[in-house]
């Protein structure tokens, strides 16, 4: 199918966004379990549809596969809102029907499956399921765990009400996930156009204006270009590949269409409750001088009764879950009590030997008085303090100084962006496997942002943590793969740099600095240690890799507006002073001042210190939200929004 338009300046109106997508997802022929997603913008053009599609989808639910929550929530789509259209046979609205019927919602019910029930995506897919699913069958009898249609909304609507509740007042664990709001925001728009209970309908409407602002605060031009608690590297190498870049283009006409079959872009584009409040469109699309935006989002790790949640509770610590927060010494106890008390067969093949190897491994450093601060897991998603600063012509954005020196994840620490193409980050690699999706982020920085300044530190141990190792079970495979124990780590010696210059309009080297630019937006990378430049450096696409356990990278972005032109702007910096030391910074950054950091102690600009924790929930020029509030108001460009989650008033004006 023919390539999209990238729309770097907002175009078109709402509802003609909503055609061209769906014009756009029409052509898509994909398989596989959502590609049928594509399928449900034909049936809302009055189109002929693929049923072999459908069927695909049936057949990996009726498998228990991972992400079949996913395929569940097109199928209510389709039987919510295109039942008596005269494009669906008989015989496949049947076939969905039994499929709904037949499904496992929770963890708990009988049955073996290989899907994960734990993650915050999840969470919300598989209760939105199960509430939609009873509430459009109340009266039949559910066969795999015998209770009705009634029963199993009830059970859906309460989980999905609490975690709700926990996003609006604490955010996002995943946050900002250029792949993972997906997931969310599909569940949360079935919500908005098919719960009949008044209260579901509008928090999930509520909650989809919050997220679409989150967005709106954290892209460039309609690339979601920010600091991102999971993502994959195929999604960060650029806007291109992003879940989220197609519904901006729908939501405020800029980015890109780029898979037919996405499902909250298919979802959006489909839905006849939900559109986009002005004062989030006003937002999204309004390109200030300068925007800086400060977020917290997440949980504390080894405090869920701040939260409300009781750690001993097995239904909080499956919302501890929801933050990957289930191997921190103080929680990693329960964790093992779950598997006795649910049914999962993906859990024991997963968490459980993760789990245990951990569990293992602080009894084996407590017994040897081996200090260890508890939080050994790669997979905690803890509070986050995320910076998003903004012009025209580049945006820079950093979680800052996130879980310094801890084993990574899918998290993804900072990014500076000028273009749909012209990224650039800094890393340390789990290991050389380029194709490694699963857990691709080895030790984290000690990255700290100050408007247009970044600096990163790495430090990166010779030997890993001691202990046992990960024991894998027999059936383990693909990506049901338990993790590897900290033992196992592999502590590569070198750290890199995403730096694509085909990206770019200009590149050149003056003094140790690699300068860019990409129309009036400028960018300076410099590395403490010697680079390389190599074609395959980060994801077999082209970059620095720089040898050393230590380095400090700094990052300094720039625009003509206030620079000058480029050869003035890479003059002053490569004029400037920096002097590294060990684990240490000092910089005299033109246009800041004087910028000072080390691996310990307080960041600083001029002598005074730059905040780096206890932000607000939202706190820019748009919204002033404080962390743990239920109440949100918006405002851009005269146009006014109130979500007010006590009193459950959404007031657009």
């Amino acid at each position: 199918m023919p390539e999209d338009i990238y729309w770097s300046a907002p175009q078109a109106d709402g509802d003609a966004r909503r055609r061209l997508f769906l014009e756009f997802a029409a052509q898509g022929a994909r398989g596989g379990h959502t590609g049928f997603f594509s399928q449900i913008a034909r049936l809302d053009l009055g189109l002929p549809i693929d049923e072999s599609r459908v069927r695909e989808a049936i057949a990996h639910v009726d498998a228990r596969r991972d992400c079949g929550d996913f395929a569940v929530a097109g199928l209510l789509r389709i039987a919510y809102q295109y039942a008596d259209s005269p494009l669906l046979s008989r015989d496949l609205l049947s076939e969905i029907k039994r499929c709904l019927l037949n499904f496992k919602y929770w963890i708990d019910e009988p049955g073996k499956e290989m899907m994960c029930f734990w993650s915050e995506n999840h969470q919300i897919m598989f209760h939105a399921d199960e509430y939609l699913a009873g509430q459009l069958l109340p009266d039949e009898v559910f066969p795999n765990d015998g209770r009705t249609g009634r029963q199993h909304a009830e059970h859906g609507r309460r989980k999905l009400l609490r975690w709700a509740d926990l996003r609006v007042r604490a955010g996002f664990s995943e946050w900002d996930s250029n792949c993972y709001y997906d997931e969310d925001l599909t569940p949360l728009l079935n919500l908005c156009d098919f719960a009949e209970d008044a209260e579901v309908a509008q928090r999930a409407t509520m909650l989809i204006d919050l997220m679409l602002f989150d967005i709106a605060c954290d892209s460039f031009r309609g690339v979601h270009a920010c600091s991102h608690g999971r993502t994959y590297p195929r999604l960060i190498t650029g806007g291109r590949g992003e879940a989220s870049i197609g519904l901006q283009k729908i939501a405020w006409g800029m980015g890109l269409f780029n898979n037919p079959s996405n499902m909250t872009a298919v979802s959006l584009a489909t839905s006849r409750r939900y559109r986009i409040p002005p004062a989030i469109q006003a937002a999204a699309q309004d390109l200030p001088a300068e925007l800086l935006n400060r977020e917290r989002h997440s949980l504390v790790s080894d405090d869920p009764e701040r939260y409300g949640l009781d750690p001993d509770d097995l239904d909080d610590h499956m919302l501890m879950f929801g933050a990957a927060k289930f191997a921190h010494r103080k929680s990693i106890e329960m964790t093992l009590r779950m598997a006795d008390a649910y049914r999962s067969h993906r859990f024991s093949v997963v968490i459980l030997p993760y789990a245990r190897a951990l569990y293992e491994t602080y009894n084996y450093l407590d017994e040897r008085g081996i200090p260890h601060d508890g939080d050994l897991d790669r997979f905690n998603l803890s509070e986050v303090n995320k910076m998003t600063y903004r012009t025209p012509d580049y945006m820079l954005a950093c979680a800052q100084d996130y879980r310094k020196g801890k084993t990574g994840f899918q998290q993804h620490i900072w990014q500076a962006t000028l273009g749909l193409d012209a990224v650039v980050f800094t890393l340390h690699r789990s290991d050389e496997n380029e194709t490694n999706y699963k857990h691709w982020v080895g030790r984290f920085p000690r990255a700290v942002q100050h408007k247009n300044l970044l600096i990163a530190l790495y430090n990166v141990p010779e030997r890993p943590v001691p202990g046992p190792r990960t024991v894998s079970p027999p059936d383990a495979g693909g990506n049901a793969i338990p993790s590897p124990a900290p033992s196992e780590e592999l502590l590569l010696p070198y750290t890199c740099a995403y730096f694509p210059r085909s990206a770019f309009d200009e590149t050149l080297e003056r003094d140790g600095w690699i300068l860019a630019r990409k129309g009036d937006g400028y960018l300076a990378l410099r590395s403490q240690r010697p680079h390389r430049w190599m074609a395959e450096a980060v994801f077999q696409q082209e970059g620095l890799r720089v040898d050393g356990r230590r380095n400090a990278y700094i990052c300094h972005l720039g625009r003509r507006e206030t620079d000058g032109a480029f050869e003035r702007f890479a003059e002053r910096i490569a004029r400037s002073r920096v002097e590294f030391g060990d684990l240490t910074v000092r910089y005299d950054a033109p246009g800041l001042g004087e910028a000072r950091v080390a691996w310990d102690g307080p960041f600083t600009i001029n002598g005074a210190p730059v905040p780096l924790r206890d932000y607000a929930r939202f706190d820019n020029p748009y919204c002033r939200a404080e962390f743990g509030t239920r109440r949100f108001e918006i405002a851009c460009a005269g146009r006014r929004l109130t979500l007010d989650f006590d009193n459950l008033e959404r007031v657009s004006a």
